[in-house]
């Protein structure tokens, strides 16, 4: 009896990328790749993809229609150019403030009103059902999403400090 069973690898028809697969430059302000094959993407678009703790690795590579190209397994496969464009575009993209301090939290008829430090300056957010607004990752590390969408990061809830930790333990 012959064996047919595949990898997860073949299963998901996944295709990682390295250099000798792909090339990146600007287009612009944003990336652009060519394949190997000639084919040219003049607009690409980089997705994490889990586990998202690893920020360098496992980078989606999709055209602008959402068709996924390949998977780039570790940015330290390239050099330092290409990591600086694809690095840029990540930054760009996954653009979160991290919370240093929280100043103030108030909650009136459902909502939630913060105000914080954060690492690019005073920021105000506002929450409806707080309690699902805050997500917690890992045991010291929380993301926050207001009603516009806007998120933020607490980075170590256990840096924060005291008065900030006991305005957002009840939440927790």
């Amino acid at each position: 009896m012959e064996d047919k069973r595949i990898t997860l690898d073949e299963a998901a028809h996944l295709s990682y990328l390295m250099p000798k697969d792909i090339s990146f430059s600007k287009n612009g302000e944003f990336p652009m790749a060519v394949l190997s094959d000639g084919t040219k993407h003049e607009r690409i678009w980089l997705h994490r993809v889990f586990p998202y703790e690893l920020t360098d690795e496992f980078i989606s590579v999709q055209t602008k229609d959402a068709e996924e190209i390949g998977i780039i397994r570790s940015l330290c496969d390239f050099d330092e150019s290409t990591v600086s464009i694809l690095r840029d575009e990540l930054d760009r993209k996954y653009f979160i403030p991290k919370i240093k301090k929280i100043l103030t939290l108030r909650e009136r008829r459902g909502f939630s009103y913060w105000k914080v430090e954060t690492d690019i300056g005073e920021f105000e957010l506002s929450l409806q059902d707080t309690y699902r607004s805050i997500t917690r990752v890992g045991s010291d590390r929380a993301f926050i999403t207001d009603i516009s969408g806007n998120r933020c990061e607490i980075e170590s809830l256990s840096a924060l400090d005291r008065k900030s930790r006991k305005k957002l333990e009840i939440y927790l």
